[in-house]
């Protein structure tokens, strides 16, 4: 696909300038794999042979054609073998111990633990691929010492060893080549200029992008004439925000932001010559409840200190009596307080006579009155004499020993279930100690039988199991609005359940609680396909979540529509888990010997290594792009990201150019940003990229 700078769709002939990319390529899976015979013998008796072995493509140990196995990984069939000296090769010099094969301790230079002899020879293996695909790199092989059966060994003649590596060239690598950049597309506000980027030999002949490095690709297009056209700049205003109390009087903020003209945001000072809109005005909500508190009662005492009490409670205006939690308890009027209307004069009690004991027999009791009297005797309120000093009432008497009783029966049930009732028992008086009781009723006995103690016990009494409930009813509010403007929503309503008084209650039947949430529906709502339509059809031009219709599908998915201002509106997908969780990285450090392992199998900063990789970088990442035709991520699009350190990396990248060695184990920082993911699973290839990408859309209602 051509591509305009900002991303988006263009013809084929804007692109008619580089080279097109492929469209397919070749790949190759292997299903068999290549097994090897036994080495023939060495082709010589004596110096260096060859020596040579078969080599079959198997799948499951039955043999197939060898393009079911990967040639690249073909075995070599052949390889130098080296027999004993011939005669020739080893000339006695003067003053030189004639070598003798029985006594290899005789050789020159080595001791006893190191004796080349006829029987130990050096084996070598094919030479291993070149390390790099250009310019300078170096092959390597396997070289061993074997004895005449083949079996590892150490007594070979070191002089003769063969090399174990080699360099190799395969030709220079290609580069970057760029020209001069072109004209900016706008003489003020910010516009594009472009220039040709191509890969290429040294020897001028181009070639397709991937035959270069893409992270050392030279940027291809630039922003130019940033500074402002006159009279481009205003003051945008955002909505009020609710006002800042429920009650009473508040206030209300809004924010405001100097924009361009294409609505982008811009530092205040460039709309300094303009009058600053306010962000701050006066509102008044609802009328506050406060307490309201009646007259003060009496003074308590005729004289001296005494007290005086009233009533306070929570009003609101037009509405009446409301709870009183509503008004807050801190500024709650006081109930009470003390006072004090004249000093008081000297007041003492004043007892009378006793008067008869109230039993007819037996023991009861003796009453009299005791007065608060001031001056004069005169007769005044008991409360103005000390109540501690106040003389006994009641004292206790004695008659003359009763020959009667009375009998009591079993209290009766109370007559009511709640609140207050009455029960009753039968009362009757008898002679005693005589061994028949004569029972008598209570009435009777006391005209006709006047001989049982007085006052006889009473025959009814008050009951109370426990309080009567208030009744209790449930109070529905209005519906509230659709929570949708199309499509299903939802309306609810307040549902509480109050004593008739207004206090709340926990006695009201749940089965006949009314519904507090209801469906709605007001219109059919409209989905449309893309940011553009949002912008056409709906007249949006703000940028914002929007709910969009993917591949002809009733699905609706949140879509971030950015450069709603613009023409070319583009759409992105917020990732919704924290920003530390989606990031792309490109290790900078490498060894100085990349067929090593690190120090305890760990990528580690002190080891010996350099930080010379100019393709590193790590960037979070907070929305991706996405081509809402094809479905698929733009990885290279960075408007909503963050490079943190190094060069930009596009997402789902990640790459090191650490070790090549097979180590047990790789450094593993931390997990990468991908579900089920780890690469830690196995060894980074040298100088390769590994990359995963994985998309997963989500709606916030």
């Amino acid at each position: 696909i051509c591509r305009d700078a900002q991303g988006g769709v263009a013809d084929e002939s804007y692109c008619a300038h580089l080279p097109r990319p492929p469209e397919s390529s070749a790949c190759f899976s292997s299903c068999g794999q290549w097994s090897s015979r036994e080495w023939s013998p060495c082709s010589v008796t004596c110096g260096v042979g060859r020596a040579t072995r078969q080599v079959e493509c198997s799948n499951y140990h039955h043999q197939v054609d060898e393009s079911f196995c990967d040639q690249d990984e073909r075995p070599s069939t052949e390889h130098e073998c080296t027999a004993i000296p011939c005669p020739s090769e080893y000339q006695q010099r003067p003053n030189d111990q004639p070598y003798s094969p029985h006594n290899p301790a005789s050789h020159p230079g080595h001791g006893s633990w190191n004796v080349p002899s006829a029987d130990n020879q050096w084996r070598t293996g094919p030479w291993g691929g070149c390390s790099s695909t250009c310019a300078g790199g170096f092959q390597r092989r396997v070289v061993v010492c074997q004895d005449a059966e083949g079996r590892s060994t150490s007594h070979c003649d070191q002089r003769v060893k063969p090399a174990e590596s080699k360099s190799c060239d395969s030709g220079p690598c290609p580069l970057w080549n760029y020209g001069i950049w072109g004209e900016c597309t706008q003489t003020c506000g910010g516009g594009r200029r472009t220039r040709q980027v191509v890969c290429q030999r040294p020897n001028g002949q181009r070639l397709n992008d991937h035959n270069c490095d893409v992270l050392d690709k030279p940027p291809d297009m630039e922003q130019c004439s940033l500074h402002l056209c006159p009279g481009s700049t205003s003051w945008h205003r955002r909505p009020w925000k609710p006002c800042s109390v429920s009650c009473g009087r508040g206030t209300k903020q809004r924010g405001i932001t100097c924009v361009y003209q294409n609505q982008t945001q811009m530092d205040e000072e460039h709309c300094s010559h303009l009058s600053r809109p306010r962000t701050q005005k006066a509102c008044r909500a609802q009328g506050c409840p406060s307490w309201k508190a009646n007259r003060w009662s009496k003074c308590s005492a005729t004289c001296g200190v005494g007290v005086q009490n009233r009533d306070a409670y929570c009003r609101l205006k037009g509405t009446g009596w409301v709870r009183e939690e509503l008004c807050g308890s801190h500024n709650r009027p006081a109930t009470a307080q003390p006072c004090q209307v004249t000093e008081c004069l000297h007041h003492t009690w004043a007892a009378g006579e006793w008067q008869d004991c109230n039993a007819t027999c037996g023991e009861g009791m003796r009453n009299r009155k005791v007065l608060c009297v001031g001056a004069e005797l005169t007769p005044v309120q008991d409360a103005l004499c000390d109540p501690s000093s106040c003389p006994a009432l009641h004292q206790p008497c004695s008659r003359a020993p009763c020959y009667h009783m009375w009998i009591t029966g079993e209290w009766s049930q109370c007559s009511a279930s709640c609140g207050v009732g009455y029960q009753q028992r039968i009362v009757s008086c008898s002679m005693k100690p005589s061994s028949t009781l004569h029972p008598y009723d209570a009435q009777s006995s006391a005209l006709s039988h006047p001989h049982c103690p007085e006052p006889p016990p009473p025959s009814t009494r008050q009951c109370l199991l426990w309080d009567c409930p208030q009744a209790a009813y449930w109070k529905v509010g209005p519906w509230s609005k659709c929570s949708q403007t199309c499509g299903a929503g939802v309306m609810e309503r307040r549902v509480e359940c109050l004593f008739s008084k207004g206090q709340p209650s926990k006695h009201c039947r749940p089965a006949e609680r009314p519904e507090s949430q209801a469906t709605c529906r007001k219109r059919e709502c409209q989905l449309l396909t893309s940011c553009r339509e949002v912008q056409m059809i709906q007249g949006v031009r703000m940028d914002g979540e929007y709910y969009l219709k993917v591949k002809s599908r009733i699905l609706q998915v949140c879509i971030y529509c950015a450069e709603m201002q613009t023409d070319f509106p583009k759409e992105y997908v917020t990732l919704r888990s924290g920003q530390t969780d989606n990031y792309s990285e490109v290790y900078g450090y490498r060894l100085l010997n990349p067929f090593d392992c690190p120090y305890n199998d760990s990528r580690r900063q002190d080891c010996d290594c350099r930080n010379d990789y100019s393709a590193a970088g790590y960037t979070l990442f907070h929305k991706v792009r996405l081509d809402i035709i094809s479905l698929r991520i733009m990885t290279t699009d960075l408007k909503f990201s963050q490079t943190l350190f190094g060069r930009p990396v596009p997402f789902a990248t990640a790459g090191d150019c650490y070790s090549a060695a097979k180590c047990p184990q790789i450094y593993c920082p931390k997990p990468l940003p991908f579900p089920g993911k780890n690469n830690c699973e196995k060894p980074v290839n040298y100088n390769k990229l590994f990359i995963s990408m994985e998309l997963l859309i989500i709606c916030d209602v």
